[in-house]
């Protein structure tokens, strides 16, 4: 009898692993989606920047790319642009769902 239920019990715990496994692995790949969506929204204003540090500051093409390409939505005292698109709020509904089981 004890050793049917160290079995049951291995067998268990390697059931939940897997699952918890499974959700980590769905939550990345969500994750993944809101943030390419967000690059795409981003994609406009990251142009305006690069173009502003040329014209405007007269740097260099190679320090205006990474100022652009490091530009992230994040806005002073609010909240960071474009996690309202639906990649992005599916990937929000699921961390809460995964977060009450």
């Amino acid at each position: 009898m004890l050793k049917l239920s160290w079995s049951f019990l291995a067998f268990i715990l390697i059931t939940a692993s897997l699952s918890v496994h499974a959700e980590s692995k769905k939550q990345a790949e969500l994750d993944i989606a809101c943030e390419q969506a967000r690059q795409v929204a981003l994609t406009p204003r990251k142009k305006e920047i690069y173009n502003e540090c040329l014209n405007k500051f007269k740097k260099s093409k190679a320090i205006c790319a990474d100022e652009a390409n490091v530009y992230n939505g994040n806005r002073i005292n609010g909240a960071p642009l474009f996690y309202e698109l639906p990649a992005c709020v599916k990937a929000f509904e699921f961390r809460k769902q995964s977060a009450n089981n």
